[in-house]
């Protein structure tokens, strides 16, 4: 069986995923095979810099900018990634990457999509989960009838002694935190329901010919795994035998149904969208409930390079701990969901295989500069751009071994000084300098930050 090459991407909500996109646009412009190592393309943002658009314009200004393109660029035929990478794994929102890299969907194409994402098909209340919740109203008043009765019983077994300041004040609380525990049924398992981003791929597919079944992908001599995580189940320290948790969507027996829902199964963020029933093949027909692969897995590679030949492979991780100021309790919250996922992500590496180590080049971006919610709709083209920018500056100052490991693959890179040239770009320095700066500000302005929200909940 002859080698193929890997790209894998991990996941990172919206912003996370527009990261990635940027992340892909900068390895397109600097990955060539021997054969074409001079030949030297524009990136997206050269083409928006040439039709004087900036950054924050751009979802308005979009179609100036594909006007810049000649026609090659626009269908694709210019690109070079899908070329050299035959093999792509995605987790959460790098599962949509993936996809596109082995549909082969242009370039331009892949970021109109992600630039003008609507929220309507991520933020799409789940009424039928709603109902589900409320189902359970009738349970309620026979649960407080019973804590009623236990409060009732505690107060005359504790008799007149008690009735004292503190010790009533304990009573109140406990019973407060009881009475909230007899209502969370009624509560949803998530606010959005998944099926939302299952049409925008489905749209995408009659739109843009996104592949939608993984059979379909292996007949075109490809390879693509998605990875979700089945969340009512564990693996147990105390049972080595016990089963994974994680599922490879792609792999049989888990290749029969949609990308399109494997998709939404993988991008199920627990608490914000509602898991996936899916009825396990694997399990005997176990119905399990599955959410973000990035529960279980941070990139996912090891199986991968288990069961095919692989040549190089590139893996993209957007979520990285920031190292500044923390302003909130979402920041908090997020930097902690950040945390656990690159702590994870570290350990594996100290304990990954040598081989599987020499043949992987890891992308992230600097954790002490770019740090946006996630979930910022807004934030998108931020993140792509930010994604590009950490790409040059990786391939920049990292030539030497990054050449090295891409020879492995019978890839190379384009000559180190038209990295440095792109990366000094002025326009494109600017860009980032002003990215960074509306950052700080926000962060710092506490005006600003409530207009942001009041934006984000309009």
């Amino acid at each position: 069986m002859s080698s193929v090459n890997a790209l894998c991407f991990g996941g990172g909500g919206l912003v996370g995923t527009g990261k990635a996109v940027g992340h892909l646009i900068g390895l397109d412009q600097v990955i060539r095979d021997r054969d074409s190592r001079r030949e030297l393309t524009k990136s997206f943002f050269d083409y928006m810099v040439e039709a004087g658009v900036p950054l924050n314009k751009l979802e308005a200004r979009f179609e100036d900018v594909v006007g810049r393109m000649p026609p090659e660029v626009r269908s694709g035929q210019r690109d070079h990634i899908h070329r050299y990478f035959k093999l792509c794994c995605g987790i959460s929102g790098g599962s949509f990457i993936a996809t596109a890299v082995v549909s082969e969907l242009p370039m331009v194409d892949l970021v109109r999509e992600a630039v003008h994402f609507p929220f309507t098909f991520y933020f799409r209340p789940d009424v039928k989960e709603y109902g589900r919740a409320l189902s359970n109203l009738p349970k309620v008043p026979l649960n407080l009838l019973k804590l009623a009765f236990k409060e009732m019983h505690l107060n005359f077994e504790r008799g007149p002694t008690e009735g004292y300041l503190m010790p009533a004040l304990r009573r109140f609380s406990r019973f407060g935190f009881e009475l909230a525990s007899v209502a969370q049924d009624l509560l949803p398992r998530g606010l959005f329901t998944g099926d939302g981003l299952e049409d925008f791929i489905v749209k995408m597919s009659k739109q843009y010919g996104l592949r939608n079944s993984f059979k379909d992908v292996r007949a075109r001599g490809r390879h693509l795994y998605i990875i979700a995580e089945r969340f009512n189940t564990a693996a147990r320290l105390s049972d080595p035998a016990s089963a994974s948790t994680a599922i490879y969507f792609g792999q049989a027996p888990h290749d029969n149904i949609p990308v399109s829902r494997a998709i939404r199964a993988s991008c199920s963020i627990p608490g914000i969208t509602t898991p996936l029933e899916y009825s396990d093949p694997e399990r005997g027909g176990t119905r399990f409930l599955l959410v973000d692969g990035a529960i279980g897995k941070t990139i996912g590679r090891r199986k991968l390079f288990q069961d095919h030949d692989i040549g190089v492979a590139i893996t993209v991780n957007p979520i990285v701990p920031y190292i500044g100021q923390l302003n909130n309790f979402v920041d908090c919250i997020e930097q902690l969901y950040r945390k656990l996922i690159y702590s994870r992500l570290k350990a594996v590496e100290g304990h990954i295989e040598s081989e599987v180590g020499k043949r992987t080049i890891h992308i992230e971006s600097n954790p002490d500069e770019f740090f946006f919610n996630m979930l910022r709709l807004d934030k998108i083209k931020e993140g792509i751009f930010e994604g590009y920018f950490q790409t040059l500056k990786f391939a920049a100052e990292n030539y030497l071994s990054f050449k090295e490991k891409l020879a492995l693959g019978d890839l190379c890179l384009i000559p180190r000084e038209e990295i440095f040239r792109r990366l000094n770009n002025n326009a494109l320095t600017r860009e980032r300098a002003k990215l960074l700066r509306r950052q700080v500000l926000e962060q710092q302005n506490v005006g600003v930050q409530l207009g942001n929200a009041l934006g984000d909940l309009i």
